[in-house]
Order: C-alpha cells, then structure tokens, then sequence
C-alpha cells in the first residue's frame, strides 16, 4: 500500500529495485482537481509499479493531469511517453535540461559519452540505457526557478538546485511543508541493495551543487523527501545535506593531495581512486568519473592545476 506522507501526499513504490538494485519512490500529491506525479520512472515503471499503486489510492494512470520531471536521468523521466500516452497529463520538467529530456541520443552523448577516455558504454549496457530511457516525448512546462507548478488547490513551489545535474530541481509543497529533494541529497552515496557496494554521488560542477544544498539549508520544511531513500525529518534533513556538503568537501582534499602528489593526473585514475579510496563504490563509474572531472576543473578555475591536469608547482 502506499505510504501516506501527509494529507493529500503519497509515496510510491517502483520496479527499480528489480531493474537496477537501488530503491526509487515516485510521488503523488492530490490537489483537488488535479492529480500530481512527481517523476515518472524508467519505461516500465507506469505500467509495472505507478498504475497499480495508483489503484490501491482509488485511482489510474488516467486520472494524472501533471507529470514533474525533476531532472534528465533515466530513472526520473523514462515513463514519460507511456504517462502522456495513458492519462494526457501535462509533462513539467527544468526548462535547464530540455535538449536532454526531449532526446536521448543527445542526453546519452553529453552525459555517458562526455569523456571517452575515462569511461564509455559498450553495446550491452547502451541497449540496457536506452530500454529504460524509452521514447521521448515533447515536455509541456519547462520550469524555472521559483515558478509554481500549475497543481490545483496546492501551492508547490520550485526551486532549482542544478547540482545533482545541470538543471535539477526540488519541490516545496507549502501546504504540507514537505520538501522532495530528489537526487540532490546524496550524503556519501547510497548502499545498493545487495549490500556489497554503494552508488556514489553524481555531480557535475562543483559549485553548482554546494550552491544547491545551501540553498535547501535555507528553506523551511518539516520533511525531506529523496527520490531514493527513506524519508527525513526536518533535523535529519538538515543533517542529510550537511554530510552532503562533507563528501565534497574530502573530495575535494583527496583530489588536491592526489595531484600535488603525482604531479599529473587523469580524469580516469582519480575516478578509479575516488572509487576505491574514498568509498565502496566499484572504482570507474560513471558517478565517480563526473566528480574527478569536476572537481579538477575547479581546480583549474581557481589556479590549482592546469590541463591536462598538472599540478603547477
């Protein structure tokens, strides 16, 4: 049965943990006339997971009017064509990353495909990509910071992190004070199910996602909701985000004492270090590759290391 969050708000259970070993929960708010799905899922999840829990609530896929993007990553957008196909809900998702979620060669390409010399994806695990990316439709609303989502009775306030990704976002339902923070919350990584390794966290600009977690510190909520693990109170939250801020912050120490020590370094050694030192998190992925790369490159901005990644003393 889905969880009920609040009054009006409910969580959702998915077929991800069957697909790819990690737990992800969708979102329902009712709002009066409107009926709001925060994400969407991978392809199959509508059909395998969001429709029947929409069912044990009273109601089906064709009762959705508003479906949230919260940002361009598979597992948040894949059940975008199945939604519009079954319900005709409008698609809502960051004006940000609106190349990505409307084409998955060009999100496949910029964001897998981005440094070819640290990781790419052989046939397998490309065919793997696109089955849970499905087809891509048109989006709707494209969303910008401090919009208000068109959801009836309720005031859902959006915010923009662009941290986890480069124009993710988090909602505020002021009624409820509840504040999904989907993927932009990551601690130290998230443990795979199995428990033999974590994922790591995903960000691509240093910056960028230190800015998105201040700002989350500065609003006021009772709850903070993450797309892929339990939900916290307003202290666990908080906590939640400041351990955030501590990963990139030993991220950041273990890549400068990485390259002041060797003098020079890849994109692809520190992503095989950071995976391996730092955390259980398999060595190269695609996580840790987007944290080497971005963490050197703010070191180059600040004069710290220079391409091809030389340290410059």
């Amino acid at each position: 049965m889905p969880t009920e969050l609040a009054p009006g708000v409910h969580r959702l259970a998915t077929d991800y943990p069957h697909v790819c070993g990690l737990p992800l929960w969708l979102h329902v708010i009712d709002a009066g006339d409107e009926l709001v799905l925060l994400d969407a899922g991978i392809a199959s999840t509508p059909e395998a997971a969001t429709g029947p829990e929409l069912k044990k609530l009273g109601h089906d896929l064709a009762d959705l009017t508003l479906v949230v993007n919260s940002h361009a990553h598979p597992d948040h957008m894949g059940g975008n064509a199945i939604l519009k196909d079954r319900s005709g809900a409008r698609l809502a998702a960051p004006a940000a990353e609106a190349g990505w979620l409307e084409d998955n060669e060009t999100l496949v390409s910029e964001l897998w495909g981005s440094d070819p010399a640290a990781m790419d994806l052989d046939e397998r695990e490309r065919a793997e990509l696109f089955e849970m990316l499905g087809d891509r439709v048109r989006i709707d609303l494209l969303l910008r910071d401090g919009d208000l989502l068109p959801s009836g009775d309720r005031r859902m306030r959006v915010i923009t992190t662009s941290g986890h990704s480069p124009g993710h976002i988090a909602v505020l339902d002021e009624r409820s004070r509840t504040l999904f923070s989907f993927d932009d919350v990551q601690g130290r990584g998230q443990r795979y199910l199995d428990g033999n390794v974590w994922l790591a966290p995903l960000y691509t600009d240093v910056e960028r996602y230190v800015g998105g977690l201040q700002r989350l510190l500065e609003l006021d909520f009772d709850a903070l909701v993450p797309s892929h693990g339990d939900v916290l109170t307003a202290d666990q939250g908080r906590q939640k985000v400041e351990q955030s801020l501590e990963w990139v912050h030993d991220v950041h120490e273990f890549t400068t004492a990485s390259l002041r020590r060797k003098g020079s370094l890849t994109v692809r050694e520190l992503a095989g270090s950071i995976g391996t030192e730092l955390g259980d998190f398999g060595g190269i992925c695609l996580q840790t590759v987007r944290m080497a790369r971005a963490h050197l490159e703010l070191l180059g901005r600040r004069g710290g290391a220079e391409p091809r990644w030389h340290h410059p003393g």
